[in-house]
């Protein structure tokens, strides 16, 4: 017995497009090229926001630095320097207040230009790290945690606080002196209405009383006649 098979019309070329009767329908269709927006959202979305934000940073730093000749400091030098002049202050206090208990007085040109950068390098430059200084100080004195990134932000925060203080003193110097300006003014007013000299008589009243002493002299001479 023979069998027969039936082939089907039917047939799928490689390329996936499908054939009726072994003609195939055309090409596949070819694929959209990807504009140039969607191009930089794939290439945003491969990248983590950290990585986003230091291209961004290294950006607008180098942009600034070029059109204005300003280097902008990163957020760890802001730090570094906060620390630097917190630590500075907070000892040459100590330094100052334990001096003063023995009736002396405290040498601030040698502490800030000799000692404190023989020990810690400037302020904006220091020879330790950050971290490091921060525990000193905690070890030192208890209103700083013993945590180096809190012992950090309660020198960054005493800095701000001191910052804070001269900047009200000095607006408060700025104020005296105003207030002195103004008496000063006030009283240079006051001797110029002093020293103005009293207004004359003006010569039409001269005249006037002139006028009249010699009316009364001619009455008494006609009175005189009149009884001789």
């Amino acid at each position: 017995m023979v069998t027969t098979t039936a082939k089907s019309h039917n047939s799928r070329p490689s390329n996936g497009a499908v054939t009726l009767n072994g003609k195939s329908n055309g090409a596949a269709k070819s694929k959209t090229p990807a504009t140039a927006t969607q191009s930089q959202v794939s290439r945003r979305s491969t990248l983590t926001v950290e990585e986003q934000a230091d291209a961004l940073l290294d950006r607008v730093r180098t942009t600034i630095l070029k059109k204005f000749g300003v280097k902008i400091q990163l957020r760890e030098k802001r730090l570094q320097t906060k620390v630097g002049h917190a630590t500075k202050e907070k000892l040459g206090l100590d330094i100052a207040a334990q001096l003063k208990k023995r009736g002396k007085t405290m040498n601030w040109q040698r502490w800030n230009n000799e000692v404190f950068p023989a020990l810690f390098g400037q302020p904006d430059a220091l020879r330790h790290d950050v971290e490091v200084i921060a525990l000193v100080m905690a070890k030192l004195y208890d209103v700083f945690e013993l945590d180096p990134q809190e012992a950090i932000k309660g020198l960054v925060k005493f800095n701000q606080e001191s910052l804070a203080k001269r900047n009200s003193y000095n607006k408060q110097d700025e104020s005296d002196d105003d207030v002195d300006d103004l008496e000063d003014e006030l009283d240079a007013d006051e001797d110029e209405e002093t020293d103005e000299p009293e207004e004359d008589l003006d010569e039409d009243s001269e005249n006037d009383f002139d006028t009249e002493e010699e009316d009364d002299t001619d009455e008494d001479e006609d009175e005189d006649e009149d009884l001789e």
